[in-house]
């Protein structure tokens, strides 16, 4: 009898390409068999049947889009029973295990186009959960098609420690995006202070190449853009337009390559173009991207190298290092898509390692640059401040000399202003009181004469008007600016105190004038009061109603009386109206009228040259 179990034993070792021994947690690179339908026709009842060849679990076919069968038989030598069947690639759009119960095969869907939620078990890369008792062997068929490329590798673990290897497994891509969103918030303060391109660039390229490694890894699974998968490797081609964007920045293209600057930065945005076509449709566009980006690093490593042979920079040499180096490991993860060579993981995660290493490398030459802008920023500001500084105390030199020039001046001009007021007051003064003579002699004349004495009171009263103005010009310090009313209330109080009985009604504004407008009109109020009186002997019948304000830009006088009037058509023959008319021209753009209906009014218009106050 053990006999007979030991050759079973050996029997099923023999037919098991897949042994999963004692106290191990998971097992790898081991060999399974795989069939290629290119028809696309074969179901799991006729499969079966075709002869399948010896794989590498970890394995490449390059691109072809027919479906991959693979078929496992393991037998289980360990005394667990529950294990996972785990691929390392999301981007298959079916991945799908059959496991035969009861005589009847069932089906587990999986891949891209199944929903996280609605996969047996719920992990971003497909997963299966195998059940196996111990010393059984099982045989369990998985059919896979992807749009992209045939490439992957299968695993198989321990169901506890597969859910612990997983949390460590997101924890290391969550410390690579960690590190990527830094540099990226990192590279837009950077172009927010210095608005250069190229550190916008930069942060483009690293956001969306981030962006492809959540899909490449499968961790947009956990998103709801999972469900438009293909649609989202749009990022693929916008991580090469920000390469090729930030590359022409960079290398400075356009100082050092100006025919190649607008080509090359054309080729960029053909990348954004595609990008656009792929979310319309994801075949032939990804295609046609991918194989058009095989030629970015080939032009961006070309135009390096031309620019320094013209200009020998350390920042070229750098950039064509950490290309190098990432060319390097993109190549060797292209090759082994396309299954020029084998897919083992320093193949298909070097380029992990050399992104990263190119990142952080470029990110600490631009935060180089940075420094050094600042640098010279602050170095500028220093000599600008010095400058400044510098010129400060020569400008205050100078104006204090010119303030004191300037004081000086003022101080002899406010001497000869004093002067010249003392001078004036005094001549007014005296002007009043050759008046008052010119009066005195007037007066004498008039009691030894029997000539009309009316004519001279009327020069007695011209004179006594003229007198006043001067006398009011000698008491103000300004003599540019003199209040009309209260001139004109002298001038009308005068007549209040005559022995005649006239009504004196007026309304004079406190208009601020010049002397020689002051003059003018004291003279024609007195000349139309004057002819008012002359021409209506009605006293105590007498009124006048005199005013003086202002209207807009005009100074308006308004005098009228309620007498009998005259006749216009001696309006220019006495000297009352020569006066008047020519002191009314002295008036900047003047008008005067006489109505003589219902008694005489008599108004005037004029600019003054002065505001009113």
């Amino acid at each position: 009898m053990k006999v007979l179990l030991v050759f079973l034993l050996l029997i099923t070792t023999a037919i098991a390409n897949i042994v999963i021994p004692q106290n191990i947690n998971k097992i790898h690179n081991f060999k399974i068999e795989s069939f290629y339908d290119k028809t696309n026709s074969l179901n799991i009842q006729n499969v079966k049947n075709e002869v399948f060849k010896q794989t590498p679990s970890q394995f490449t076919f390059g691109y072809k889009k027919g479906n991959f069968w693979f078929k496992f038989t393991i037998l289980n030598k360990s005394k667990k029973n529950k294990f996972i069947l785990f691929f390392n690639e999301p981007y298959y759009e079916h991945l799908n295990l059959y496991t035969k119960k009861n005589a009847v095969w069932i089906e587990d869907k999986n891949g891209a186009s199944i929903n996280l939620k609605n996969r047996s078990t719920q992990y971003y890369n497909p997963a299966f959960e195998l059940t196996i008792n111990p010393n059984e062997t099982k045989t369990y068929y998985v059919k896979g098609n992807s749009k992209i490329t045939s490439s992957g590798e299968f695993e198989i673990f321990e169901k506890e420690y597969f859910n612990s290897y997983g949390r460590s497994y997101d924890f290391l891509y969550m410390f690579y995006f960690g590190i990527i969103t830094f540099i990226t918030l990192l590279s837009i303060f950077m172009f927010l202070k210095l608005k250069e391109l190229v550190y916008l660039y930069y942060a483009g390229y690293i956001f969306f190449y981030a962006l492809w490694v959540a899909g490449y890894s499968g961790l947009i699974f956990y998103t709801s853009l999972s469900l438009h998968y293909h649609k989202y490797l749009m990022v693929t081609s916008m991580w090469v337009m920000f390469l090729i964007l930030f590359s022409s920045e960079f290398l400075n293209v356009r100082k050092y390559l100006l025919n190649i600057y607008k080509p090359l930065n054309i080729f960029g945005y053909l990348f954004g173009v595609l990008a656009i076509l792929i979310v319309v449709s994801f075949e032939p566009w990804f295609e046609i991207m991918h194989a058009i980006s095989s030629l970015v690093f080939i032009i961006l490593f070309t135009i390096s190298l031309m620019i320094l042979r013209q200009q020998n920079d350390k920042n070229i040499k750098y950039y064509l290092i950490a290309m190098s180096v990432y060319m390097l490991t993109m190549t060797l993860m292209a090759f082994m898509s396309n299954g020029w060579i084998e897919n083992n993981d320093i193949n298909r995660y070097s380029f992990l390692y050399g992104s990263l290493f190119e990142i952080v490398f470029f990110t600490l030459l631009l935060t180089n640059r940075f420094y050094i802008f600042q640098n010279e920023k602050l170095s500028i500001q220093k000599e600008l401040l010095d400058f400044k500084s510098k010129n400060e105390v020569i400008l205050e030199n100078k104006i204090q000399q010119r303030t004191q020039e300037i004081s000086e001046a003022y101080t002899k001009v406010d001497k000869l202003s004093k002067e010249r007021g003392i001078l004036l007051k005094e001549l007014h003064h005296r002007v009043k009181n050759n008046f008052h003579m010119i009066m005195g002699l007037l007066w004498f004349e008039e009691k030894n004469t029997n000539e009309n004495k009316a004519k001279f009171q009327d020069i007695r009263n011209r004179i006594k008007y003229m007198s006043m103005l001067h006398e009011k010009l000698y008491v103000p310090n300004d003599l540019t600016n003199i209040s009309i009313k209260e001139y004109l209330d002298d001038i009308i109080n005068n007549y209040k105190n005559m022995k005649m009985q006239i009504l004196l009604n007026y309304d004079i504004q406190n208009i601020l004038l010049q002397h020689e407008e002051v003059h003018s009109l004291g003279i024609i109020v007195n000349e139309v009061i004057n002819n008012s009186i002359k021409h209506n002997p009605l006293f105590g019948k007498l009124s006048l109603n005199i005013r003086l304000y202002t209207k807009g830009e005009k100074v308006i006088l308004s005098i009228k009386d309620n007498g009998s009037g005259f006749n216009k058509s001696i309006l220019n023959e006495g000297m009352g109206f020569i006066l008047i008319k020519n002191f009314s021209n002295n008036l900047l753009n003047s008008f005067y009228e006489f109505n003589v209906e219902n008694g005489v009014e008599f108004r005037l218009t004029f600019e003054s040259a002065k505001p009113s106050g």
